[in-house]
């Protein structure tokens, strides 16, 4: 035999004989991991024929060569060692981001059948169920074959083959993609309760996480064949979607800058924060013409982010801010999940669930963090609410009777006659409690703190709920009673003093103590403060006639002070 007719010879039995075999006898067939080889035709015009004797290197069903196998052929035989025909089918469920694929079916006779599903013109194809590709393989009785497919990809060549029959191939193509649907569920959810905060407090860090998620979950849906399934949109024409990869990041950076507030509180990292958001806009508005060329600095773009974001997240931390620990630990999971996920797109790991989907469950950690974040926030915000409120509750009562004080008094007062709805008329009323001194004197001045606290539970109960009750000092007290005349508030204030003669007070050192009280009443003319001093006049007129009573103003012969005679 000639030398090179020996060589040829070698070289195509080592060829077929290296090439993975697979055994088909068995009734229900499902196989989804098998081994294979691969070739990466760098020229990306070479045909079948060239491609037979090409040199194939192993690999298994779970290929994953990075950017620069962007036409690459994968083979493994198929051995029918049954009596009967069999009919199986090749899932590719990456099919979505491809641009082209090819199948060859070669028999020992060289009989040779071929498929050709082009995803570039985005149309319906028979073989195409969603954003899996299901090529047919009719393989005869006791026969050998060759099976080649070309996969032509935009980017990044990755793909996972499965062979089924054909019961076992509608079992795969209802159960794919539970798992990304569950992922784009919880993130929509996410998204639409972060809108509803944002439209009920107007806080900017709520619409920038919602953005953030909806680009976040535009990837994700992208990336596993999701929106391939759900809309049949394939290859080239969902390019533009891609550039969630921008926009996910720049909302991100914005959701740090409002939930830290890095302009006010930390300049230096607001500056790193906005030069990286001004490359991601910038690549973002190139990407709206010409989406090829921006997504090639996009990984570069994406690494600078993650190290300015974790250099940012830590110098504040350093600082003092409590949710920058939160922030890093999510960013982190982020981080690190997408370091897989960057192996794996480059073929430098393997095909794995976690390094195939991890850009997914990057986002999905993190997502759950911001989330933490924000309600965490809303709880210190509520918790200095709070404090706030409290502090302003303490301002504005007097510490023994929990009333009001005077200040609270005559600010509530003023705004209810400064209200263009107030047409009815408000009448104030001042108490005093009857010889609360000489009652003081006797029992002790804890008795008599028991008794004015009494005292204003009373006024407090038996007056209307829109009334305003304050201590002014002292055993004196304020009453303005909102839609009152002088005489409707009289027959009110005269049935508190009768409660007050009535109530017996039990102290802790005596039983059965009395008090009685009495009142001067005013309706407010148009100012508060000359009221005041009128009904002030009603109580001394009221004590000159001997306590226990209540006068109205109206009844004394002293002219009405005004705005002019104050």
């Amino acid at each position: 035999m000639p030398l090179a007719a020996m060589l040829v010879f070698l070289l195509l039995f080592f060829s077929v004989s290296a090439n993975a075999q697979i055994t088909v006898n068995q009734d229900q067939i499902a196989l989804t991991q098998f081994d294979t080889h691969y070739y990466i035709d760098e020229s990306r015009t070479q045909s079948i024929a060239d491609i037979q004797n090409a040199p194939f290197s192993s690999a298994t069903n779970r290929l994953t060569l990075g950017t620069n196998a962007k036409t690459t052929w994968v083979r493994f035989a198929l051995h029918n060692s049954s009596a009967v025909k069999k009919q199986l089918f090749l899932h590719v469920p990456e099919a979505y981001h491809t641009e082209q694929l090819t199948l060859y079916l070669i028999s020992d006779s060289n009989t040779q059948i071929r498929h050709s599903i082009d995803l570039e013109n985005n149309q319906a194809h028979e073989m195409l169920y969603g954003g899996t590709a299901v090529f047919p393989l009719i393989l005869s009785p006791n026969e050998r074959y060759q099976v080649y497919l070309k996969s032509d990809v935009f980017s990044h060549q990755w793909f996972t083959l499965a062979i089924y029959d054909e019961t076992q191939s509608k079992h795969a193509l209802v159960s794919e993609n539970y798992d990304i649907a569950i992922m784009v569920g919880m993130l929509l959810a996410l998204m639409f309760y972060n809108v509803i905060l944002f439209l009920s407090s107007r806080k900017k860090e709520n619409i920038f996480y919602a953005l953030y998620l909806v680009s976040g979950t535009t990837w994700i849906a992208l990336s596993y064949g999701f929106i391939a399934t759900l809309f049949g949109i394939y290859g080239k024409s969902m390019m533009h979607l891609h550039l969630s990869l921008l926009t996910m990041p720049s909302f991100l950076i914005l959701f740090m800058i409002s939930i830290f507030e890095t302009k006010r509180l930390y300049p230096t990292e607001h500056k790193a924060l906005m030069f990286v958001l001004l490359l991601l806009v910038s690549d973002l508005v190139f990407g709206v013409f010409d989406i090829i060329a921006a997504l090639k600095p996009a990984s570069t773009l994406a690494a600078i982010m993650i190290v300015v974001t974790l250099s940012v997240s830590l110098s504040i931390l350093k600082k003092g801010n409590p949710l920058a620990k939160y922030f890093l630990f999510g960013h982190g999971l982020f981080f690190t999940f997408n370091l897989l996920a960057i192996g794996y797109y480059k073929g430098l790991l393997p095909n794995t669930y976690v390094t195939s989907h991890g850009v997914g469950i990057g986002i999905m950690l993190e997502s759950f963090m911001l989330a933490f974040i924000i309600s965490y926030r809303i709880r210190v915000l509520e918790r200095i609410e709070k404090q706030q409120a409290a502090l302003q509750v303490q301002a504005n009562t007097d510490p023994l009777t929990q009333l009001y004080n005077r200040r609270y008094f005559d600010q509530a007062t003023e705004a209810i006659l400064a209200d263009d709805k107030q047409t009815y008329p408000v009448t104030i009323a001042i108490a005093d409690i009857d010889f609360f001194k000489k009652f003081n004197d006797k029992y002790g001045h804890q008795v008599g703190d028991e008794v004015l606290v009494v005292f204003a539970d009373i006024l407090q109960k038996f007056t209307p709920d829109n009334a305003i009750v304050a201590r002014l000092g002292g055993e004196e007290f304020i009453i303005a009673l909102p839609n009152h005349s002088e005489s409707q508030a009289f027959a009110l204030i005269d049935k508190v003093r009768k409660q007050i003669e009535n109530t017996t007070i039990s102290s802790h050192t005596h039983d059965a103590l009395s008090i009685t009280a009495s009142f001067g009443v005013c309706e407010i003319e148009s100012l508060l403060k000359p009221a005041i001093i009128n009904a002030d006049k009603a109580l001394y007129c009221a004590k000159e006639n001997g306590r226990n009573q209540v006068m109205p103003f109206s009844t004394l012969s002293e002219p009405r002070l005004s705005l002019q005679t104050q």
